[in-house]
């Protein structure tokens, strides 16, 4: 098979790809609060920097329509993560708009919604949504409380039915998610973050560079503590060697 042949093969359409172009894959709608916006960034920023266990390729989104089959409407979860699939690509014929099941081969396998203050079904409608989808995980975080005593809830699917779990540890994914009292991007608050399956927090960005600055610094400040001995030493020396001298010119052994 010639060059092109093989190119014009891996940018042709999937054998069987439905007709996506009556479907509603961004309609502009606002998230509900800053709060909302910066737990959504909080969620997938870090991930960008993640190296998953075993080198496994993943997508993780928010505000990203999924589509299981190819009618409207789509239902857009607040954050996604979805393993052992390649990234789509931003820009030419496989651009894909939203989470199209069919052609990443399968649906994603974290889902997680915040409550905020508008509720949207998030443990009624959305929940059998998901259910149907076979979202492998379910996670609602309500820091605001608005539907019961748990800040979260997490459900795995089991035989076709979400079951309600008492941890968000994700075995099979490398990930855990934990509550954590800080702040970022200058709001504190308490924030769903995700955690490797040791405890250790998945740095943002920002705490990535500055976690190197330190380092960078703690490096430059041994290597100049190691110049400074390495000097004196050297100092010591030129002064021994030259009492020595001393020494000698008098006609005293100093090694006597």
């Amino acid at each position: 098979m010639s060059m092109s042949q093989r190119e014009q093969r891996e940018q042709a359409p999937l054998p069987g790809a439905p007709d996506v172009s009556h479907l509603v894959t961004e309609d502009g709608a606002p998230v509900d609060s800053f709060l909302a916006e910066k737990q959504m960034r909080l969620l997938t920023a870090p991930l960008d920097c993640w190296t998953a266990p075993r080198g496994r390729r993943f997508i993780a989104a928010a505000n990203v329509g999924l589509f299981a089959v190819a009618k409207n409407p789509a239902i857009v979860p607040d954050v996604f993560v979805s393993f052992d699939v390649d990234p789509p690509a931003a820009s030419g014929p496989e651009k894909l708009s939203s989470y199209f099941f069919w052609e990443l081969g399968k649906p994603p396998d974290i889902v997680i919604e915040i409550v905020s203050e508008t509720l949207g079904g998030e443990l009624s409608t959305k929940l059998r949504d998901y259910e149907r989808m076979r979202i492998t995980n379910y996670v609602v975080f309500d820091p605001l409380r608005r539907l019961g005593s748990e800040e979260v809830v997490a459900f795995s699917l089991h035989s076709g039915a979400y079951v309600q779990r008492n941890d968000t540890r994700f075995v099979a994914e490398g990930l855990a998610l934990v509550r954590w009292d800080g702040t970022f991007e200058g709001m504190h608050t308490n924030w769903l973050r995700w955690t490797d399956l040791d405890g250790n927090l998945l740095p943002t960005p920002r705490e990535s560079e500055e976690r190197a600055r330190r380092e960078a610094e703690r490096a430059d400040r041994e290597a100049q503590r190691a110049a400074a001995a390495e000097a004196r030493a050297e100092s010591s020396a030129t002064r021994a060697e030259a009492l020595a001298a001393r020494l000698r010119a008098l006609g005293v052994d100093p090694d006597a």
